[in-house]
């Protein structure tokens, strides 16, 4: 892993501490981790993808009020599967990436929303609907904006 990906994602981590819970709409908060995750799957392999994903994940479990483990194991899937989906395939529309980012934020959310309404006693399918589905369609908005952006470009271009 590339000294410029490992300051990305130190970067992302730092954001998703402290900007992370200034961004919450309504019940919805985005993750700056998971998008980043799929691209490194997608761009270094499903190994680089699951150890990323994992690390990152475990983290944010420290970081935050989660147990650990239950992020890490959502983003370590996300960036192992990521890359097995797109296989060899180079990514270089907006949408398959966008649609990858989606179904992995989703499987986050669920994961997230099935461990706190268990907690707590809470109803799962209100959970997910206030905050768990909402939560995935703002980090999918996030990760669009990150594909279009003029830095994501430039750096496919290096290469």
């Amino acid at each position: 892993m590339s000294p410029k990906l490992l300051i990305t994602a130190l970067s992302l981590l730092i954001l998703q501490a402290g900007l992370g819970p200034l961004l919450t709409i309504g019940y919805a908060r985005p993750s700056f981790l998971l998008p980043f995750a799929v691209f490194v799957g997608l761009t270094l392999g499903p190994l680089w993808g699951s150890v990323a994903g994992f690390l990152l994940g475990l983290a944010i479990d420290a970081l935050g009020g989660l147990p650990l483990g239950m992020s890490a194991l959502a983003m370590c899937i996300a960036g192992f599967f990521s890359a097995k989906l797109a296989a060899d395939a180079p990514v270089r529309l907006w949408w398959p990436w966008t649609v990858m980012v989606l179904l992995f934020a989703f499987v986050l959310e669920v994961l997230r929303m099935l461990l706190l309404a268990r907690a707590n006693q809470l109803p799962f399918l209100g959970l997910l609907l206030w905050s768990g589905i909402p939560s995935a369609l703002w980090t999918t908005a996030l990760a669009v904006l990150w594909f279009l952006s003029p830095l994501h470009k430039s750096e496919g271009a290096a290469r």
